[in-house]
Parts: structure tokens; sequence; C-alpha cells
């Protein structure tokens, strides 16, 4: 019996949670009885270029600005007729081009994953996605409250709908040795006794960073020795420099860039903050969960599943009054922080584990394929 074709179809595999998930999946799918290839519509990026050296075959398809790229649904047509493609399993902002290529390829199951909304969510994302459910068999919502907001506004079927909860690989991230610490931390100008608040993120609006960055002065000023480390680039990035730069407290701010080995670099921290505006299940915070952090975050998406009081903390979107208290108190309290993040990296362990994921994601290929006949070993 041969093995099961999975396309995974995404619009990049740069930098970001959604991308290190479907990286993840593509490693740990179980290699026996599934084969699977990544197709991205707009560019590679650095994990795409990596599962490529890996033997994984990748397509891109450089689509072009507009609303539909007909060069790219054809091309993908012709990947999933060529590789006789079983099962698509497409991401945020493919659904409309892996549910009609998939339809006309007369693949057998199509299963959408979606990673989390842009808030305010665009009328014509929501048609798109409600469209393309109609002609998928099941739609993935990264978290509880996300499922729900697929059901209730963008009206997709409850019938069809699941929820899987993203995982982290616990072996990867994890915390550091205090002498590694020490040396990282001095290559970002930190010294023993900086309390480091470290966030990771693609640089665009939705995380709200400008916010983040505005509330550092007062911070700053309640204490002293803190430091904001920003990991990532983006399109924000220039604007919210600018930001830091035209405040009191430009010199306690630094840009790091991205990190391909993110591993190495969270568990430098002393407290992870997350200001997003939307979250599905934020992959960022899982693994600053597992590198041992106390986590503040906020109160939005499926990040109250991750957060709560004996591993951090959650604030009223946008209430700087609120975020600033709690950053400030934890940064007074050292011992705090240590034991909570004890209790982020066992609540990693014991509840969002990578295997659980990829587990759960193969199950539901089994179950959609077996309701169209095709017997997976």
């Amino acid at each position: 019996m041969r093995k099961v074709r999975i396309a995974y179809v995404a619009l990049e595999l740069h930098f970001g949670g959604l991308q290190r998930v479907v990286s993840q999946l593509i490693r740990r799918i179980n290699g026996e009885q599934f084969e699977p290839i990544l197709i991205c519509l707009d560019h590679g990026g650095i994990f795409g270029g990596e599962l490529e050296k890996e033997g994984i075959p990748t397509y891109v398809l450089n689509r072009r600005p507009g609303p539909i790229d007909w060069k790219v649904l054809r091309g993908l047509y012709k990947i999933l007729a060529l590789h006789k493609v079983d099962l698509i399993h497409s991401q945020n902002g493919c659904s409309f081009y892996s549910a009609v290529s998939g339809q006309a390829a007369r693949v057998a199951g199509i299963i959408h994953t979606d990673h989390g909304r842009l808030l305010p969510d665009k009328r014509t994302a929501r048609l798109e996605d409600r469209f393309s459910s109609w002609l998928m068999d099941r739609v993935v919502g990264v978290s509880s409250e996300l499922t729900e907001y697929l059901a209730s506004v963008v009206n997709v079927s409850r019938r069809k709908l699941a929820t899987i909860i993203n995982g982290v690989d616990c072996s990867r991230f994890m915390p550091m040795d205090e002498n590694q610490r020490r040396r990282l931390r001095s290559e970002w100008g930190v010294t023993d006794e900086d309390r480091v608040i470290g966030t990771v993120c693609r640089l665009d609006p939705i995380k709200n960073l400008g916010f983040f960055i505005r509330s550092m002065p007062e911070i700053c000023r309640r204490a002293p020795m803190c430091k904001l480390i920003v990991v990532g680039d983006g399109p924000c990035r220039q604007e919210l420099e600018e930001i830091a730069r035209n405040t009191s407290c430009k010199d306690r701010i630094v840009f790091i860039g991205s990190k391909t080995d993110i591993e190495k670099v969270m568990p430098a921290f002393d407290l992870y903050a997350c200001t997003s505006l939307s979250e599905g299940t934020s992959m960022t915070i899982l693994e600053a969960m597992a590198c041992g952090l106390p986590i503040v975050a906020s109160a939005v998406g499926g990040n109250g599943r991750l957060v709560g009081s004996e591993n951090g903390a959650l604030f009223p979107l946008n209430d700087s009054n609120a975020f600033i208290q709690l950053v400030t108190d934890l940064l007074s309290d050292p011992d705090r922080m240590i034991e909570l993040g004890r209790q982020s990296r066992t609540r990693a362990e014991m509840q969002f584990g990578l295997d659980k994921t990829v587990m759960e994601y193969e199950q539901l290929y089994r179950v959609v394929l077996s309701g169209k006949g095709h017997n997976i070993g």
C-alpha cells in the first residue's frame, strides 16, 4: 500500500508561528504512512529552504498581487495532479486556491487550518473562507475561541469544524544554564543586574508592538534595570524603531532582528510579554513557556488557555495601566518569576507537547480519507 501523499499549502514559510507549526508537522508526520510535499503560493522562506534541503519536494509559485492569480491556480492544480496528491492541508490565506484546485484535481480530502484572524477581519476574507469551506472536508481552528469565531462570524458549518491546539517541541525549547544565559545577554549589552522583557514575533500591526514600546518609559521609570529585547522582522520594523527612538528610554529597547535559533535566544529572557490584538494559540507563548519563562499576555484568542495565575498573568487588551502594573510587579519579585517560569515549563510539557498535536492531525487525516474510501495502515 503506497503512502498517503499530503500537500501542505502555505503562502510562505519564513519566520512566524504558523510557519513553525507547518514545518514541524512536515518533519514529525509518520513517514511510514504519509509522504509530504510543500507548496508556497508566494515565496519560500527560511523554513521552506530547510525542508527542501531535507529532501521534501518544495514548490514556490510566486503569486502576483491581486484578487486571483490564475497562473498560480493552474500551477497548483498541475502539482497536485503530478504528485497524485491524496490530501491537501492548507493554511491561512490559501483556502480559495486549495479548495478550487483540489476539487479540480479530484484530491480525495481537503483540510484547512486557520491560525488566527486579522482584526478587523475583512469582509472579503470572511467570504473567501466561507465559500472555500463549502468545498472542503474539515476546517481546523487552533483554539476553541477561534473555532467558535469561524462558526459564528465566518459561518463555516459546525459539522466541518475541529479544534487542534498547537504544540511545542519541549526537547528543543528548554531552559538554558546560567553560563549560556550570561554569555548571550552580554551580546545584547545586558548586565547581571538587568531584567529582560522579551518578545518574539513578526513585526506586523496585529502584534501591537507600538502599544508595548509606548508603555516602556513608565515600565523603565518603575523598574530602571529593565530592558526590552524585540526579536523578529517585518513591515513595521522601521516605524517601531522610530517610536522607540522617540521614547525617553530608547537605550533600553533593543531590536535584534530575525533569528532561526529562537530556542537559543528565549531562555535568556527573564519575562516574556505578548501584546497582540489577536491570537489563535500562540506558538511563541508556548515556546516561552517551554523555556521556563513567566508570561504576561493580552487577554485575546487562545491566550487564556495558555496563561493563568500559576504561570503569569493576562491583561485586558490595550489597557496600558494593567500591562505596566503586571510587568513591573513581576520584575520586582525575581523569586516569583522563577516559580512562575517553572510552572510554565511544567504546563508546556504536560498539556502542549508537539507529539500530541501531530497525532491529532494524523487522526484527522485518517478520518477524512477513510470517509472517501482510503484505508491507511
